[in-house]
């Protein structure tokens, strides 16, 4: 992977004032497993992977029971700062993305830190979306500090607000098995590179895109002019695949250009594991009649060469979630399944009520509960990244990219811990780690290879009689 630049190294400085303290974030503690627990794993025949949409932990999980939640979050990570490094008096103002105003449910003066949602906003109805970008997330994790999310915010003090769904069925449901709490997703920004690297761990490549999409960073390291790729050729922000489906209208130069490096599901084919993407919507969309909620950003294998349309890896594993759900009941579901909703489904702020999205899940779950899969089988929940939504625990520091904010994670399997909290350091690319170590890959990058394997969440000795 290539250098930042020096400007980015400097990028978002915030007045040149909040970036000192990068003590804060340390490289990930590392887990180390002996032979024997890894091929213990071998246990797993199916691996299920449901991977929803912009939350972080403590707005999600952050009062379970267990966790390293909201309670114990620093003064300093609590108490959101301007750009200039003072602290607010209060909460700025909470902005509706959707209207561009502030929230007439939400208080104006609410005190500088967390704050319940549900007071305010029930739990089924939609919100605005926040921004979550590449370089604004950089600046909001502040070297650790976690205490500029408001001030690089498009919604103000809407950063800082939460819901607990402990009491919800997907809440229970995780609380029966393993939560991980210090999980977090492997790359700063939204929903495009967080899931390339899930299936590739590593960053697009775009050297030579058009200027219009570059971003633009000035002598002093801060940001100029916003963008989609960085100075040094990485596609940073959400953009659309060359290869269709892609949003209608989008011309061929502006689309990423088709990525060549291997990917999990290349490694999964070589070996003669099976395997499938599974995207709810797929095949409308393939036909040229999409679903309105259906993100075709979200589509990892889209944006590889070895996938692209006419090509037999594409038939055999892009494949519908309808697909996904007559090779459960019938019981010919492959090894490794990754699984994309639609937006209403998915818990994204803006495009459905959390409650839907959370019950869409739990549906899913049970389902699989109820196949003959289940005897045998893990399910990983987590999410993309943390929609430019608080948290309080500081990322661990491996590379220019990430990881970044913590999201939520849980582990449901009949060998999974139950009720158990595992605090191990995870990161999206942690599910390629046991992926890869399960089924005897390679790993893809330094990353994955680095990358501490979700073992901890699993008790392999257990009886299974769930």
């Amino acid at each position: 992977m290539g250098r930042l630049t020096a400007g980015l190294a400097l990028l978002l400085s915030i007045e040149g004032s909040l970036m000192a303290d990068a003590g804060q974030r340390q490289p990930p503690v590392k887990a180390h497993f002996t032979t024997e627990q890894i091929a213990a794993s071998q246990k797993i025949k199916h691996l299920i992977v449901i991977y929803q949409e912009n939350w972080s932990f403590d707005s999600l999980y952050g009062k379970f029971p267990g966790v390293n939640g909201i309670a114990s979050a620093s003064p300093v990570s609590m108490q959101q700062i301007d750009r200039k490094g003072k602290v607010f008096d209060k909460l700025p103002q909470c902005i509706n993305t959707n209207t561009h105003r502030p929230y007439t449910q939400i208080p104006a003066d609410l005190p500088n830190g967390p704050f319940d949602l549900l007071p305010y906003i029930p739990i089924k109805e939609t919100t605005g979306d926040l921004v979550h970008r590449y370089y604004q997330e950089i600046a909001q994790i502040n070297g650790g500090l976690m205490n500029a999310f408001a001030a690089w915010s498009n919604a103000g003090g809407f950063v800082m607000s939460y819901y607990d769904i402990s009491s919800t069925r997907m809440g229970k449901l995780s609380s029966q098995f393993t939560i991980c709490d210090n999980f977090f997703h492997s790359c700063y920004g939204g929903s495009m590179c967080n899931v390339i690297w899930l299936f590739s761990s590593q960053m697009p490549v775009w050297k030579g895109a058009p200027g219009n999409l570059i971003a633009q960073i000035g002598p002093d390291g801060k940001l100029i002019q916003d963008g989609k790729v960085s100075p040094d050729g990485y596609v940073i922000n959400d953009i659309q695949p060359f290869y269709p489906p892609y949003k209608a209208g989008t011309a061929a130069v502006q689309r990423m250009p088709p990525q060549t490096f291997k990917t999990v599901g290349d490694l999964l084919s070589e070996k003669g594991v099976s395997w499938g993407w599974y995207a709810e919507g797929w095949d409308q969309a393939v036909s040229g009649a999409p679903p309105g909620q259906f993100s075709f950003h979200h589509q990892a294998p889209s944006y590889f060469k070895q996938f692209a349309p006419g090509t037999k890896a594409r038939e055999e594993h892009l494949l519908d979630l309808n697909k996904f759900y007559a090779q459960l009941e019938s019981g010919m579901l492959p090894a490794v399944s990754f699984i994309r909703s639609l937006n209403t489904n998915s818990e994204h702020p803006s495009d459905g009520g959390l409650l839907t999205g959370l019950d869409w899940c739990a549906d899913l779950i049970e389902k699989i509960q109820k196949s003959s899969v289940w005897k045998d089988c893990a399910i990983i929940v987590t999410y993309d990244e943390n929609g430019g939504r608080w948290d309080h625990v500081s990322p661990p520091t491996v590379d220019q990219f990430g990881p970044a904010t913590r999201i939520p994670a849980a582990v449901i399997s009949p060998y999974a811990k139950k009720r158990h909290v595992d605090h191990t350091c995870y990161e999206t690319v942690s599910i390629l780690k046991f992926i890869e170590e399960r089924w005897g890959l390679s790993p893809l990058s330094s990353r994955d290879a680095q990358a501490n394997n979700l073992l901890n969440a699993f008790d392999f000795e257990q009886t299974q009689n769930q």
